[in-house]
């Protein structure tokens, strides 16, 4: 049985989803808190006021686990920002002990824990977010960031061994399309390079509610020509629109 349980903050918990692991189906888990704060953010509940969500307990989760063992074995860990929570190895300790596979949403911001948890077993896939150019990474990320760590986090995770992606929000009015293929072309050799399309949708900055998305045909010149760039890789820059099918269960009560 589990202890102390408010230790970890977990906010958030979808049983089962097949938006948050491609082709694969899974549960999530939301932490709360982040270290960033990208204007386009849209799980802005979670990096603004994560202690005014209800807790979801681990022992709930994994009870939930259990029921559905034959079924999923993947647990996607997300936020918020995961990797600023001391209690981020216990969490990944007990899904690991269950038999599942964990996937890992993280910013970059913490390249050392990132090699903590791929040396101590707990993470089987990195899906780090790409905020834009490193040379100019506080405009995407809302904050002065240490670009050092960006670009050693993703070093680290193509050296890694395990599985992983990395995926670019598109913000029309903030990103130009030069920086979308600057980050491309610095990503050349990485296995996987997604293109998102940003929502104006429960954004931190409500500024942002008020961006028109790029057009079909737009984003898909985009991501042509981001394909032009990349070396081979698995479908790099493929069209992808990230949103889940229904809300955490963090913003359902919030």
């Amino acid at each position: 049985m589990l202890s102390e349980t408010h230790k970890f903050p977990i906010k958030g918990f979808i049983e089962t989803s097949f938006l948050d692991w491609r082709g694969e189906l899974s549960s999530v888990i939301f932490f709360g808190g982040c270290n960033f704060r990208c204007p386009f953010c849209h799980n802005s509940d979670l990096v603004l006021q994560p202690d005014q969500l209800e807790d979801v307990y681990l022992e709930y989760i994994i009870l939930v686990l259990r029921k559905y063992r034959q079924w999923v074995n993947r647990v996607v860990v997300t936020g918020g920002e995961p990797t600023i929570h001391f209690g981020l190895f216990n969490t990944l300790g007990y899904l690991k002990r269950e038999g599942m596979k964990v996937k890992l949403d993280t910013n970059g911001s913490s390249p050392s824990v990132l090699r903590g948890l791929v040396g101590e077993g707990l993470v089987d896939y990195v899906a780090m977010d790409v905020k834009g150019p490193v040379d100019r990474y506080g405009k995407w990320c809302g904050i002065d960031v240490d670009r050092n760590k960006i670009e050693e986090s993703i070093r680290f995770i193509m050296e890694s061994g395990v599985d992983y992606e990395f995926r670019m929000t598109v913000v029309p009015d903030l990103h130009k399309e030069a920086d979308v293929y600057e980050v491309a072309e610095y990503l050349r050799a990485a296995g996987k390079f997604y293109l998102q399309e940003f929502k104006p949708r429960k954004c931190l900055d409500p500024s942002f509610l008020n961006i028109k998305p790029f057009s079909t045909e737009t984003f898909e010149r985009i991501s042509r020509n981001v394909n032009q760039i990349r070396i081979t890789g698995s479908k790099p820059g493929e069209r992808v629109i990230k949103f889940r099918g229904k809300k955490p269960r963090a913003e359902e009560g919030g």
